[in-house]
């Protein structure tokens, strides 16, 4: 019978709580710059309207969120079964 308190347990010390939140926020600012540069091309270059353009920002954030979610779930091992 093995040990619930043995050593092979994984441990998540405060550095990896702080590395995963530095992770998030960069990764939420480079989405919402990528975003914001969208709506300025929509907007100001390709002339559409003003709803149009934070649809399509809108759109593409929620894309390139989805993008990440699925690298994520492949590089991290939980997308293939066990």
């Amino acid at each position: 019978m093995a040990d619930p308190l043995s050593d092979d347990r994984i441990v998540m010390t405060d550095r990896d709580a702080t590395d995963g939140t530095r992770t998030v926020i960069t990764g939420g600012v480079i989405i919402a710059v990528l975003g914001a540069g969208w709506f300025v091309l929509s907007h100001f270059v390709m002339d559409t309207s003003t709803s149009d353009a934070i649809g399509e920002a809108l759109g593409v954030a929620f894309g390139l969120l989805v993008l990440v979610s699925a690298v994520g779930a492949v590089v991290s091992g939980r997308g293939s079964p066990r």
